[in-house]
């Protein structure tokens, strides 16, 4: 029996988990909720088998529901996380989990409660290069990770951006939007004990005396360092002016990887081997694959098979806001915190 499916928010990748849904096994998309008449008619246009309501808890109270996708802005996942564990339904939720780590936490608490699924989906890990990447680590064919130099460099454009996007309380913010995918990737691949983070991060770009309409920041750095000694420094900017890089550079004992994603331009994207003395970079061959419908697929099989856990841990959302504010608070003291303490 296929798992009945409810999209929550058509916005920015929303309207296209209509397809992923229809493309995996064991899934049946049953309605979207979506408050826009415009952006609704629009999706309900292109998938006319498909119903349509205006409020999300409508389709929580619907019986053939089983699983909800929540593709809403990130100040809305608290209480629509807790709306559908109170009615009993799985949930996906794209990331960041929730705008604060103390959302999440409850989030999370209802969900065990109710006995449902919670995962937080940080789609990245899915892109063929990370996964790549991850490869490369697990190997040991270049030895151990010494260091590691993640960066996303990107136009911020930000008035062509939702309202939301634009105030940190409501989970805008460029750490929020592109900081959780970079702290994502590493947690996954270097594990999840971090012991410290330095930050410098603030609105920089487009400076809040110039812009007083945004709050939040477009600029980060940090330094994070992990208990078994690895070090990592994300650097990210959206820029007014400048050039598109996006992936990571990785240096081990016995030579070096880089990923890179594609972005609006920058370098192609692929992952890359310098395991040589002459100095060269050898391109590796990367499938493409639809990293959507890879990952809910893995979410799905995960539920039919009654795992005691999601394919990314339903804890993992929680660990990389946690990381994310603890870059916040370095930033904001000038100190480095400890996440131990």
């Amino acid at each position: 029996m296929a798992f009945g499916v409810a999209v929550l928010g058509t916005g920015r990748i929303g309207g296209s988990y209509i397809d992923v849904v229809k493309k995996t096994p064991g899934a049946d998309i049953k309605v979207v909720a979506e408050p826009g008449k415009d952006a609704a008619a629009r999706w309900r246009s292109r998938h006319p088998g498909v119903d349509f309501v205006s409020d999300y808890r409508e389709a929580l109270e619907r019986d053939d529901v089983d699983v909800v996708i929540g593709t809403l802005p990130h100040w809305l996942h608290y209480q629509a996380a807790l709306d559908a564990a109170a009615a009993g339904t799985h949930i996906f939720m794209e990331k960041p989990l929730a705008a604060w780590a103390w959302q999440a936490e409850e989030m999370l608490a209802a969900a065990r409660e109710s006995g449902i699924k919670l995962m937080t989906a940080h789609t990245q890990r899915y892109f063929p290069a990370v996964k790549a990447m991850k490869d490369v680590v697990d190997r040991g064919d270049l030895g151990s990770v010494i260091m590691v130099y993640d960066m996303w460099h990107k136009p911020y454009v930000p008035y062509k951006r939702p309202e939301w996007m634009l105030d940190r309380e409501r989970g805008g913010g460029m750490g929020q939007m592109d900081g959780t995918h970079q702290i994502d990737r590493l947690l996954w691949i270097l594990g999840k004990e971090v012991a410290t983070v330095s930050a410098r991060q603030g609105q920089f770009t487009f400076p809040k005396s110039e812009h007083p309409a945004i709050d939040c920041d477009d600029t980060g750095m940090y330094f994070i360092r992990w208990k078994s000694g690895v070090v990592a420094t994300v650097s990210r900017i959206a820029w007014e002016r400048g050039a598109t890089e996006y992936g990571g550079d990785w240096f081990f004992t016995r030579g070096m990887a880089r990923f890179r994603l594609p972005y609006g331009g920058g370098d192609a994207p692929g992952l890359f081997i310098a395991d040589t003395a002459d100095g060269t970079w050898r391109r590796e061959s990367v499938p493409a694959r639809n990293s959507l419908v890879d990952e809910f697929t893995d979410f799905i099989e995960s539920l039919e098979r009654g795992d005691s856990d999601t394919p990314i841990p339903q804890v993992h959302g929680l660990n990389v806001l946690k990381v994310l504010e603890a870059t916040e608070a370095s930033a904001r003291t000038g100190r480095e915190v400890d996440l131990d303490s």
